[in-house]
């Protein structure tokens, strides 16, 4: 029974990001960058969703014991946990999870992870050892020639031929349609993503790209 529920909400939670992952498009954009995707959490007793006052403080005789708000609630598995963390003025974590098992040791949940990104500074580099909070968010985007693939340093520089000229990778800059982007680096002082892209559509004036970004955060 812990198995299928774990199943069935895990399955709505792919579905679900991958059909939205569509939407995710448009220049370079101005305002916040924003990941959303499935993520699953396993807390000891005692331990709580980074950045926040949630906490697992073990079973009770009618189900999970779990602080929220500063409260002590019970929930059972399928019941909600959400929570949210802002550890930086530019930075805002939100879980959105269901419990699917708990037991003496452990509390279990899966559901979604947003992280919002104000005032990004992309700049490439390596991945840190670990993070608090990592996930991976589908992500398509649509860039202007001149504009910059949001959440990277790479600049779409237009049409030659049948092949996509790209700024801010190191190497070889054209890609043709099929081909993959990969990049790398830091955004926020708290945050780093991975990102792989495939080129989906190159127009002179627009070049299509969709894939997947790995986000590390860290510090909360």
């Amino acid at each position: 029974m812990k198995r299928s529920i774990r199943s069935w909400i895990w399955g709505i939670l792919v579905l679900s990001l991958l059909a939205g992952s569509a939407c995710l498009r448009g220049p370079s954009p101005p305002g916040p960058l924003v990941y959303e995707g499935p993520y699953r959490v396993d807390l000891a007793v005692g331990e709580g969703l980074p950045g926040t006052d949630v906490r697992y403080l073990g079973v009770g005789p009618q189900g999970a014991r779990v602080r929220l708000e500063g409260q002590e609630a019970i929930r059972l598995a399928g019941d909600s946990l959400e929570a949210e963390a802002r550890p930086h003025s530019t930075l805002t974590v939100r879980y959105r999870l269901r419990i699917y098992a708990y037991d003496e040791r452990a509390l279990h949940a899966i559901g979604t992870a947003r992280v919002e990104i104000r005032e990004a500074q992309p700049r490439m580099g390596p991945l840190p050892e670990k993070a608090a909070v990592r996930f991976t968010a589908p992500a398509t985007y649509r860039v202007p020639r001149g504009g910059v693939i949001p959440g990277t340093s790479i600049i779409y520089q237009g049409k030659e031929g049948d092949r996509a000229r790209l700024e801010g990778l190191p190497g070889y800059p054209y890609r043709k349609v099929g081909d993959s982007v990969l990049w790398t680096g830091q955004v926020h002082p708290m945050v780093h993503l991975s990102a792989t892209f495939r080129v989906l559509w190159i127009e002179d004036a627009w070049l299509t790209v969709a894939g997947t970004i790995e986000v590390w955060v860290s510090g909360l």
